[in-house]
């Protein structure tokens, strides 16, 4: 639901035409195989997250793909793509934790303006990026948005307990998670 409230937010502030989800195949940031489950169930739970959303598709390459998933790739492919529009990666605040690992940060600028959301209990950003992080030259907004301490993880953490996912999830996904014993 968190992700639904991001890409709302953001297509209403800066005007997008659309959001688009883009899957990782791996993120090679993280690496936890219990927080993993088929890029097809992946894939299936997203299309019905966002079945009801016009503004919002799906761009699968990355998981068709396969293997490690670069955010840098990513944005030079849609680059090339869409070469007059402007780019916007939405991210989490979480996400700013990592940016000096990310491949080629330093390129990001050339590509797109990262927008940063707080997410609770990941520390404040809402006053710009950490010190050390306006070192790498980024083109970067906070768009603060509704607070829901709800994330993937503590989701995936929930279903292997046992514990019901219902409202921390659209309702066609906690029954798709529940009726396939993804995560489980």
């Amino acid at each position: 639901m968190a992700h639904l409230v991001l890409a709302q937010e953001a297509w209403h502030r800066f005007k997008l035409k659309r959001v688009i989800f883009i899957p990782a195949a791996q993120n090679p940031l993280k690496d936890d195989p219990r927080e993993h489950t088929t890029d097809d169930h992946r894939l299936q739970m997203l299309k019905l997250a966002l079945m009801d959303d016009a503004r919002f598709t799906i761009d699968g390459q990355e998981l068709r793909q396969g293997g490690m998933s670069y955010t840098i790739d990513t944005l030079r492919r849609y680059r090339e793509q869409h070469k007059p529009a402007e780019l916007y990666l939405l991210a989490g605040a979480d996400a700013v934790l990592s940016l000096p690992r990310w491949r080629e940060i330093e390129r990001y600028s050339e590509l797109c303006t990262i927008v940063f959301c707080n997410r609770p209990g990941e520390g404040d950003i809402a006053g710009g990026l950490p010190e050390e992080m306006t070192k790498l030259g980024l083109r970067y907004e906070f768009m603060p948005i509704p607070s829901l301490d709800i994330s993937s993880s503590a989701i995936r953490r929930r279903v292997r307990m046992g514990k019901p996912v219902r409202y921390l999830v659209p309702d066609n996904v906690a029954q798709y998670i529940h009726t396939h014993g993804v995560y489980a």
